[in-house]
């Protein structure tokens, strides 16, 4: 068996990482091309929120790939799935708009409260178990370390 063969085969996505320190990466991140809870490719926030430590990304800037770890992950960005499984719960799952702040960003976007019912606040969804919160915008996600939150304000939808 070659080491080609024990590959995961992945597709490449844009991503911004915002780390911790403040350093910002632009490039590359390598999403596996299919999931084991979900037909069909696995979804950047689903493979995010993986109990793995470490993942390659590829600067923009460079030619070969660094290793980073996501315990140092800030803020990740990448551009808004568009799959139909995404599709499906943002139809199903009632939406809150919200201003999520960190020592050095500030993201605003929606959150789906994806929880059972007696627990659908934005409280309830910042204390279940994912590290990273995801928030949508419209055309991009940003999956914030809950651990690095200072503040997360409600917005009213008018």
């Amino acid at each position: 068996m070659s080491l080609n063969e024990l590959r995961v085969p992945t597709h490449a996505t844009a991503a911004e990482v915002l780390c911790s320190d403040g350093r910002v990466f632009i490039g590359r991140i390598f999403v596996p091309e299919a999931s084991s809870h979900h037909s069909g490719p696995m979804r950047t926030d689903e493979w995010f929120n993986e109990g793995t430590c470490f993942f390659a990304f590829l600067p923009d800037d460079a030619k070969s790939i660094v290793i980073l770890n996501k315990e140092q992950v800030a803020v990740l960005t990448v551009p808004a799935a568009l799959d139909p499984i995404s599709i499906e719960q943002q139809v199903v799952a009632p939406q809150r708009r919200v201003v999520v702040e960190l020592s050095s960003r500030r993201v605003e976007g929606h959150v789906l409260i994806e929880m059972p019912l007696g627990h659908r606040r934005v409280l309830d969804v910042l204390n279940f178990g994912d590290p990273f919160l995801i928030v949508r915008a419209e055309d991009r996600w940003h999956l914030v370390r809950k651990s690095l939150i200072t503040r997360v304000v409600e917005i009213e939808e008018a």
